[in-house]
This record gives C-alpha cells, sequence and structure tokens, in this order.
C-alpha cells in the first residue's frame, strides 16, 4: 500500500540514466525517495521531482527503498528560477535546512518556517533578509550562540539580535552588505560550533554583488 508525505523538496539528484534521488522535507523529517525514469522526456512524475516542489508525494516501499509512485504539486515557488537573487536566497535556506535538521524527526515548526520563508523569498520585495531571518531562526533552534560576532563586529552583532527579537521586518531595509555580513557571521558560527560548511553562500555573494 502506498504511503503519502507532504513536504518541500530541497534536494533533487540525478541516479543512473534516468532516475533521480529526491530529498523531501516533511513534518516528521527527512524523507529520501527514489524516483525512478523521471528524466525520460515523456515522464509522468517529472515535474513532481523539481527542487523547491511543494506538495503531497506517495511512495511505496522496495528493497530498501521508497520509491515515489505519484503526488500533487500545491507550489513551485517558480519565480526563484527566473530571478538569480531568489534562487540564491532560497539555496541558502535550502542547505541550512539540509544541514541542520537532516537528522531531526520532529521537524513541523522547521517545515512551516521554511516554507514561510520561501513565499516571502519568491513574492516578497527583498528575498535576501528572509533568508538571513531564516538563518538566524534556524541557528537558534539548534542552539547556536551567536554572541561571539559583537566582539568583532558589533554592527552585525546588533543586525542580528534585532532579528532575533523581533521579525524579518528588521533586516528589510537593511544594505546587501550588511545582509551579506549577517549571513557570514551566522555561517562562522555554525561552522566553529557545529561544524557545518554553508557552500551557497559563496555563490549568493557573487550573484548579489555582480555588476
Amino acid at each position: 500500500m502506498d504511503e503519502t508525505v507532504k513536504g518541500i523538496i530541497i534536494r533533487s539528484t540525478d541516479y543512473g540514466e534516468k532516475d533521480k534521488i529526491i530529498d523531501v522535507f516533511t513534518p516528521q523529517g527527512l524523507v529520501t525517495l527514489s524516483a525512478k525514469g523521471v528524466r525520460a522526456p515523456s515522464a509522468k512524475l517529472k515535474g513532481l521531482t523539481n527542487l523547491l516542489t511543494y506538495g503531497e508525494f506517495s511512495f511505496r516501499a522496495g528493497r530498501g527503498k521508497k520509491v515515489l509512485s505519484g503526488g500533487e504539486i500545491t507550489e513551485n515557488f517558480f519565480p526563484c528560477w527566473t530571478d538569480p537573487k531568489r534562487y540564491a536566497s532560497a539555496m541558502i535556506c535550502l542547505e541550512t535546512t539540509e544541514k541542520l535538521f537532516k537528522n531531526e524527526e520532529d521537524t513541523k515548526p522547521d517545515l512551516v518556517r521554511l516554507l514561510k520563508t520561501m513565499s516571502e523569498i519568491t513574492y516578497g520585495e527583498n528575498p535576501l533578509a528572509s533568508c538571513v531571518w531564516f538563518a538566524v531562526k534556524s541557528a537558534e533552534r539548534v542552539g547556536c550562540d551567536y554572541e561571539v560576532v559583537s566582539q568583532f563586529d558589533p554592527d552585525t552583532y546588533q543586525l542580528l539580535a534585532a532579528v532575533a527579537n523581533g521579525t524579518e521586518k528588521g533586516v528589510v531595509g537593511a544594505e546587501t552588505t550588511d545582509l551579506i555580513s549577517a549571513l557570514r557571521a551566522i555561517a562562522l558560527c555554525l561552522h566553529n560550533e557545529l561544524g557545518v560548511r554553508m557552500g551557497a553562500l559563496r555563490e549568493a555573494e557573487r550573484i548579489f554583488f555582480r555588476q
């Protein structure tokens, strides 16, 4: 009998000649599904395996794997695919989610936060500000202490503290350089405390500072 989960794809990896492996972030944690033949031109489930796809995913167990059998798309956050800055901001959020919560089992609040942020990144005016808010809240969720930032960058620390004590509105009016500095500070804290490296940040810097 098929099972169904609801979540958002935070990683989609080509596998073999025509298959994909997708990681779906759900209220119960990360679910990895094998999607057979979806890279074929006429594959019916092709659209259900794209990164950023949010919806319902049906699967059946098979030889130690969960095999995608169907589903329904609720949102695909399409504007992120056509706007490099929105896309870069979204990738930071997906990477943060994967690296901080991949072993968690009770992730409903984290999924809610991710979907809220993805909506703001996709349709809001300042995607990078929403990304910073998400990074701060996620770091707090895993107990990351960014107080050390106050010792070498007081201005960035004040920005992080404003986000922590309020909402994303605290960073909406901030300059791009300040927002990138905030993300760098969070990335440094995550690396020092948890050994987590944020590779998507470098690509975001290249895109946001490109002339």
